[in-house]
């Protein structure tokens, strides 16, 4: 895997996570990332070249700054490069077209999947959004990108 599709598999990965093993924490205002054991899992068996990002991000709260450390010292360890080759990596990915057009496109499948949850969700109380966040079945990764895939295709957009 080049180092373009780890970077964008991480941060994919790190999304998904966020998006569907979200864990308020008590004081109903901060959460954190909580994968069920099972699906936790599943991820080590399916998705090895994930697992340090697995293992940083499980339990960790969820705060941007938090997240994109998890992320680039991942992809710092990984890919065994000093901070200043991580720093030069990264600076080449914030010019690189490709690989922003691919984000992009990804934050659009994320933005539209949200906006077809809030409308479900909106509509229910807090009870309600309790008990149906509690047996929403969480997809693993790779259907959940093949979803983005697909979505991707129907709206006339390349990945390749």
């Amino acid at each position: 895997m080049d180092k373009q599709d780890l970077l964008l598999d991480a941060i994919f990965f790190e999304h998904w996570a966020r998006y569907f093993c979200f864990e308020e924490t008590e004081d109903g205002v901060n959460a954190t990332i909580e994968i069920p054991e099972a699906l936790y899992a599943e991820c080590k068996t399916q998705l090895p070249h994930l697992l340090g990002l697995l293992e940083k991000i499980q339990h960790s709260p969820i705060v941007l700054n938090d997240v994109k450390s998890a992320i680039f010292s991942f992809i710092r360890k990984e890919l065994s490069l000093t901070d200043n080759e991580l720093e030069h990596f990264l600076h080449e990915m914030s010019l690189n077209a490709d690989f922003n057009r691919k984000l992009n496109m990804f934050y659009g499948f994320v933005q539209d999947e949200a906006d077809k949850d809030s409308k479900t969700e909106d509509s229910m109380s807090d009870k309600e959004y309790k008990t149906y966040r509690a047996k929403k079945e969480i997809p693993l990764f790779p259907a959940w990108m093949e979803q983005f895939h697909n979505w991707a295709k129907e709206n006339n957009h390349t990945l390749s």
